[in-house]
């Protein structure tokens, strides 16, 4: 069961913005061989959320026997003088 909760990160050698993330549970695909996929952290999602990750989203992937993909990138726009996420 915490399994389900648990997910590894790894980020994309070539574009430090493009993450993947495979559920503990789950066999780790062999295009994460440690040279273009680099592993980061483990998460568990009941506390940690990384910027960009959706949970429905890699729950999903999970259910396709697929590995979940996300970008984490900061966009800002300007509201009224101040700059706010997007």
């Amino acid at each position: 069961m915490c399994a389900r909760k648990t997910f590894y990160i790894f980020v994309k050698a070539s574009d430090e913005q493009q993450f993947c993330a495979v559920r503990q549970d789950q066999p780790i695909p062999p295009m994460i061989d440690g040279v273009r996929w680099t592993y980061v952290s483990c998460i568990d999602t009941t506390r940690d959320r990384p910027f960009g990750f959706d949970l429905d989203r890699a729950h999903d992937a999970m259910r396709r026997g697929s590995v979940y993909f996300y970008r984490r990138e900061l966009m800002f726009r300007r509201t009224n003088f101040l700059l706010e996420a997007a």
